[in-house]
């Protein structure tokens, strides 16, 4: 469902909303869903630019983007904008606008990120994540800025800290693919969760983003077991160097 989400801009939260008695971990192929309306940018036409990609700070300094953007054999193009939290203190649902302007073309069109996670710790840097409709220009440039953001009261328990045992990664032979397994647990044990994450996130030699894939845990989580995992994460295009793994666990809803 995440990757409908992403494909229609949307967010999973709103996307979960308007399908509530679909199951996310239970959709077959042809499952209908329910695809929230939002406003469409508008075409304007683009400032020439030189280089492929550029990235630009907030005025606030919070975060730190770094675009980076593939397309697809269907014609889209996906943007990956790695975010780093540049503040001291842990911040929630941050999103960026990204532009996506042709270099020979009319063509520019505004859209926002979203983090695959909820919490972006703080001095932490994870992928937001937007793909833009085919068609679209085959030379481009992408800028991102960033758009929103929720401080997290200093009070919290909403999140829970989360330990992998035995992670293992292993790199296919063409470096366009990554298989990540082992088992994840709360690091407390008494603890109950309503969800636990994993993202992976593969990385160029250059620091890029490659690629990124979020498991989830299956349901009902068992209380005070390490649950397996076992997912591959794919390269958009270029060879993968290396994968990180960030995790997020919450607490039931009260």
């Amino acid at each position: 469902m995440f990757g409908i989400a992403l494909r229609y801009g949307i967010s999973l939260d709103a996307l979960k909303t308007a399908n509530p008695n679909i199951n996310p971990y239970m959709m077959g192929v042809g499952t209908q869903l329910l695809i929230p309306i939002t406003p469409t940018p508008m075409l304007a036409t683009p400032t020439p630019q030189t280089t492929a990609t550029t990235a630009s700070a907030t005025s606030t300094a919070v975060l730190s983007l770094q675009p980076d953007c593939y397309r697809d054999a269907a014609g889209g193009v996906i943007c990956f904008v790695l975010a780093q939290n540049l503040s001291d203190k842990p911040i929630e649902n941050p999103t960026a606008l990204v532009t996506l302007e042709g270099l020979s073309t009319e063509y520019s069109l505004t859209q926002t990120s979203i983090l695959p996670l909820n919490l972006l710790p703080a001095g932490a840097a994870l992928p937001l994540v937007t793909y833009f409709q085919p068609p679209t220009p085959e030379k481009f440039t992408a800028m991102a800025e960033a758009d929103f953001w929720l401080p997290v009261p200093e009070e919290d328990t909403r999140y829970l800290a989360v330990t992998l045992e035995d992670l293992q990664t292993q790199l296919s032979d063409d470096g366009l693919s990554a298989q990540l397994s082992g088992q994840v647990a709360l690091a407390n044990p008494t603890k109950q969760a309503s969800s636990i994450w994993l993202l992976a996130m593969a990385f160029t030699q250059d620091d890029r983003v490659a690629g990124i894939r979020r498991w989830e845990a299956p349901l009902p989580i068992p209380a005070g077991q390490a649950i397996p995992f076992s997912f591959t994460v794919y390269s958009m295009s270029p060879e993968i160097a290396r994968v990180e793994v960030s995790t997020e666990a919450r607490t039931p809803l009260e």
